[in-house]
């Protein structure tokens, strides 16, 4: 981030608004691309983090095989983009959810999606492909590595046919915790073992998914693995600062805020947890984000409307902040639209895919 651009781009906006160093996004798009090739893997990022057709297209010019997505929503803008490989990585559970599913798969589209539990699978439209799930340790979605997931893949087969059995998929979240090599090595071995089980029994298993920007730098040629669908890597965020898998000076997005009261032992932002996420702080970070060019300032707390930052060195009345955020993916989805900079003129770059219900998601 470059922050004297950034507040530049933002003088003559209102706000609280988020800014993005197109610069450092394309930087952080090249660099997760060359860590998918060095491990032999397919890209396939998890575009929940930026939910903007903007993005996912440089994601695909940088080489992305397809992008994941977590909400029809988001498949929906993604695929009107012109994006023809799409991952769903949430079971689609409701007849609402399968009839949208069902007017999606009509598009000229490679269409999958992610589950655990066969019964899901017997509603799915035809043409739709499945990855089941397995949990590595992140104790979220998916069977059991091994025979759990041998039984479950073998129940999926008796309501789907073989063809549309896509392969095996797991997220390493545990990675949060600290132990990203640790988290890593287990979505391999889960994976890994798990399929080797599914060939003795005569089914074919083309794909093996891993995720998350903190294990990605894990993943090592030869492994067994075919791809990965790292999110957040795209702006970066606090949370990856801390846990070592992001650089501050590689972050691409921060939230410009204004201070509005000022205190001896504290100072109050317009930028609450409305515009900053609260959401996910892991355990080496302190505080909602990092102020960037105040190493002494901690985003202490949030309001609706109010952020209170406390520590040395703080600022006067009127000054503005850039606040990188604990969680990026939760804090763009606060916003209709980013601000980028760095490249040309600034321009909004529209959150399109913000949307849940039909007929609410925008085009930009």
């Amino acid at each position: 981030m470059n922050p004297e651009a950034a507040l530049a781009a933002a003088e003559v906006h209102e706000t609280p608004l988020v800014v993005v160093d197109e610069p450092a996004l394309e930087s952080n798009l090249a660099a997760m691309a060359v860590t998918a090739a060095a491990a032999g893997l397919r890209l396939r990022p998890h575009a929940k983090t930026h939910k903007s057709p903007f993005v996912g297209l440089r994601q695909l010019a940088h080489g992305a095989a397809g992008l994941t997505v977590a909400t029809l929503a988001e498949a929906e803008v993604f695929a009107a983009a012109g994006v023809a490989d799409i991952l769903v990585a949430h079971p689609p559970v409701g007849a609402v959810k399968r009839e949208r599913l069902a007017r999606l798969a009509e598009h000229p589209l490679r269409l999958a999606v992610s589950l655990d539990d066969a019964g899901v699978a017997a509603g799915l439209p035809p043409g739709v492909d499945v990855l089941w799930e397995v949990d590595s340790g992140g104790h979220r979605l998916g069977t059991a590595p091994g025979a759990p997931t041998l039984a479950g893949v073998l129940g999926l087969l008796e309501v789907i046919p073989r063809e549309r059995f896509r392969g095996l998929i797991t997220h390493g979240g545990h990675g949060y915790g600290g132990d990203r090599r640790g988290a890593a090595d287990d979505e391999r071995q889960a994976l890994v073992g798990s399929a080797r089980l599914l060939r003795a029994r005569g089914i074919e298993v083309g794909e093996l998914s891993v995720g998350s920007t903190p294990t990605a730098e894990f993943a090592a040629a030869g492994s067994g693995l075919t791809e990965m669908r790292p999110g957040t890597y795209v702006f970066g965020d606090a949370n990856q600062v801390g846990l070592g898998s992001h650089r501050l000076e590689r972050c691409a997005l921060a939230v410009v805020a204004t201070v509005v009261s000022a205190h001896p032992d504290r100072v109050v932002t317009d930028a609450g947890s409305k515009s900053l996420s609260a959401d996910l702080r892991v355990a080496v970070l302190e505080g909602h984000g990092i102020v960037l060019g105040h190493p002494g300032l901690v985003v202490a707390r949030l309001g609706e409307e109010h952020a209170v930052l406390t520590g040395e060195g703080l600022p006067r009345v009127g000054e503005r902040l850039l606040i990188v955020p604990a969680h990026v993916c939760t804090t763009v989805n606060l916003h209709p639209g980013l601000l980028f900079f760095g490249a040309g003129e600034p321009h909004w770059v529209a959150v399109a895919a913000r949307a849940r219900r039909a007929g609410e998601a925008g085009s930009g």
